[in-house]
């Protein structure tokens, strides 16, 4: 089964819906009922999605986490917004919100985890060309 791993899609979903977060009372009825499930779905996909970020390969969690370096800015931005909201009429919503945060965190960490082995390779590339034209040090070539 191929599991096509696109977080930044996922968020960028969740973005476009916490963009148009107002506090406004006139359309906050209408604006919660539609951003918390589409919060609670992308935050679900993701959580799903961790189950495989074990077949990354490094380079391939190196690539989602450059897309994903791209947005967590804008996105700590909003959840420091979040975090300042005091209001208890906004607490489902801030709640599910900072959820989502958390699991983009998560993520984060753990694309890092496996690109970093990828970034420790390439620093380590040209004392192990050395080694890859040496007779003796043939495991090497297993990375």
């Amino acid at each position: 089964m191929v599991h096509n791993l696109t977080y930044s899609t996922n968020i960028l979903d969740t973005f476009s819906v916490l963009s148009s977060f107002s506090l406004a009372e006139s359309i906050w009825d209408r604006y919660e009922k539609y951003a918390i499930p589409k919060i609670e779905d992308a935050t679900i996909k993701l959580r799903g999605s961790l189950f495989y970020i074990k077949d990354l390969t490094p380079k391939q969690a190196e690539k989602e986490l450059n897309s994903l370096n791209q947005i967590i800015t804008v996105l700590y931005t909003f959840k420091e917004m979040l975090n300042s909201i005091e209001d208890k009429e906004f607490k489902d919503f801030q709640n599910t919100a900072i959820e989502f945060f958390d699991t983009v965190d998560l993520l984060h960490d753990n694309l890092q985890d496996i690109a970093q082995i990828h970034n420790f390779y390439e620093m380590s590339m040209s004392v192990l060309s050395e080694d890859w034209d040496s007779k003796e040090d043939q495991h090497w070539d297993n990375y």
